[in-house]
């Protein structure tokens, strides 16, 4: 005989199938909270990261040389850190609404490290239509392609450069450059050719009336290239520039004192200047930081790595000018097919 179970009530079942109080405690989260709760933590984590732009500029008993270049690294990835914090505070405040501060104080870490930037050069206004102009590009050719038929394109076509700093300029560059109808397109030019990252040259469609080339002075130094254009009747300083990559200390700090001088000489010339190459450094860094007071014609717009053309993270390549230079438009130049988009600014002096 099966035993009987009595349930005396429809309100008895209805208590034997809900859970009680404790038991909604310890039941595991549901989906949506648990993308909230990981959400905030990646806002949280790019909010941490992004304020790593001010952390060189603590004193050295809270942070020592030694660990200076490890922040400023961290400081260079401002696009992702706005990219990922803004999907991230978006699905914490529509999945957990009522916790506001999760999204607003990790936004405002990204927003005060997106606004510390290197100052951005005056725009060209109606005052300046009658100023000589000039277009000005860099370009980083990535030492280990042979094949500069884009590059040779670019220079051959209507949208070429009046002036343009290569780095990583090799001797299947120099082939490139010296066929003749670039030398016709680009009469005026001064090449140092190497076969590692550090050739540099610069072509020009305006004449040179001065040129030095400096030598490293160390192994942790590069070459430069400071120039004298008459453009239009305009004598223009321009300096190429590609310093090591701060993947050390020391190579940071060399990087970091060799732009601001760099800087310095173009401002103390009493040329209206040009600074350009591939800095190594993104607006957000101790070193392009220190280049005042030149400025910043070149955009925000990343230029590595180049990933199939279409996408970029870090703004390494720029354009820096002195005072009184106005921009009239920046963007990327053509693909090259490198690891580097170039860069093109248009001047008035």
């Amino acid at each position: 005989m099966k035993p009987r179970i009595s349930i005396a009530n429809t309100g008895d079942r209805a208590a034997l199938a809900e859970p009680s109080a404790r038991q909604r405690r310890t039941r595991k989260p549901g989906i949506a909270n648990t993308i909230a709760q990981r959400a905030a933590i990646v806002t949280w984590l790019c909010g941490l990261g992004a304020i790593s732009t001010f952390m060189p500029y603590l004193p050295e008993a809270a942070l020592p040389d030694s660990l200076r270049w490890l922040t400023g690294l961290a400081s260079h990835w401002q696009w992702l850190y706005a990219g990922l914090a803004v999907i991230g505070a978006s699905l914490t405040a529509c999945l957990r609404p009522g916790h506001p501060w999760q999204v607003l104080v990790p936004l405002a870490m990204v927003a005060a490290a997106w606004l510390h930037q290197s100052p951005q050069a005056e725009a060209r206004t109606a005052l300046y239509q009658s100023a000589a102009t000039l277009t000005v590009a860099s370009a980083n050719l990535n030492f280990e392609r042979t094949d500069h038929a884009p590059l040779a394109a670019w220079l051959l076509s209507d949208d070429a450069p009046d002036a343009i700093a290569l780095q990583e300029f090799t001797p299947s560059a120099m082939a490139m450059v010296n066929r003749p109808e670039v030398l016709a397109a680009y009469p005026h030019r001064v090449l140092e050719p190497s076969d590692d990252q550090f050739g540099l040259g610069v072509l020009s469609k305006f004449p040179i009336t001065s040129t030095e080339k400096v030598q490293p002075a160390d192994a942790l130094a590069t070459l430069k290239l400071r120039l004298v254009l008459d453009v239009q009747g305009q004598k223009l300083a321009l300096t190429a520039v590609h310093p090591m990559p701060p993947i050390s200390a020391a190579y940071a700090q060399e990087r970091d004192a060799s732009l601001p001088l760099e800087a310095r000489l173009l401002a103390d010339s009493g040329l209206p200047g040009i600074l350009l190459g591939d800095m190594n450094d993104s607006p957000w860094s101790t070193g392009l930081q220190a280049t005042a007071p030149l400025r910043r014609a070149s955009s925000l717009a990343p230029t590595w790595p180049n990933l199939g053309g279409w996408l970029s993270i870090l703004p390494l390549d720029h354009v820096l000018v002195t005072p009184g230079v106005r921009a009239d438009g920046a963007g990327w130049g053509m693909d090259l097919g490198s690891d580097h988009r170039p860069v093109r600014v248009r001047l008035a002096l």
